[in-house]
C-alpha cells in the first residue's frame, strides 16, 4: 500500500510535467498568413464595435432579440396607460399568483344585518 502512494505522490507531479513540457514543445507556431489574417479579424471586430457606439445606442433591427423587442413592447404600453390603469397594472403584479383579483376600489359595507332594519 506504501508503494501506491509513493507512485501517487512522485508520480502524479512527474506526469504532469512531462505533459506539460511536450505540449511546450510540439506547440504549433502560426504562419505569417494566420497571424495577418487573425489582425485582420480583430482590427474588423473592434471597427465594429466603434461603429456600433458612434450611433444611437439603440441596437440594430438584425440584432434585436425577443426579450429587447418584448422590453420596448412593455415600455409603450406603460407610457399610453393611463394613472389608474398603471396602479391596477402594478397592483396585479404585485400581487400575482393569487386568487382574488386586484380591485381599484374599495368595497366595505357598513352596518348591520339586512334582517335587523326590516324587523323594525
Amino acid at each position: 500500500m506504501d508503494a501506491f502512494w509513493l507512485l501517487v505522490v512522485a508520480g502524479g507531479p512527474l506526469l504532469i510535467a512531462i505533459v506539460v513540457a511536450y505540449v511546450l514543445l510540439t506547440r504549433r507556431n502560426r504562419s505569417v498568413g494566420e497571424m495577418a489574417a487573425t489582425r485582420r479579424a480583430t482590427r474588423r471586430i473592434y471597427e465594429e464595435d466603434e461603429d456600433v457606439k458612434t450611433e444611437d445606442r439603440r441596437p440594430a433591427p438584425e440584432r434585436e432579440t425577443p426579450a429587447t423587442r418584448s422590453f420596448t413592447a412593455e415600455r409603450e404600453k406603460r407610457s399610453r396607460m393611463s394613472k389608474e390603469e398603471e396602479e391596477l397594472e402594478e397592483g396585479l403584479e404585485d400581487t400575482f399568483p393569487a386568487s382574488d383579483p386586484v380591485s381599484v376600489t374599495s368595497s366595505t359595507t357598513s352596518g348591520g344585518p339586512k334582517d335587523a332594519e326590516r324587523r323594525r
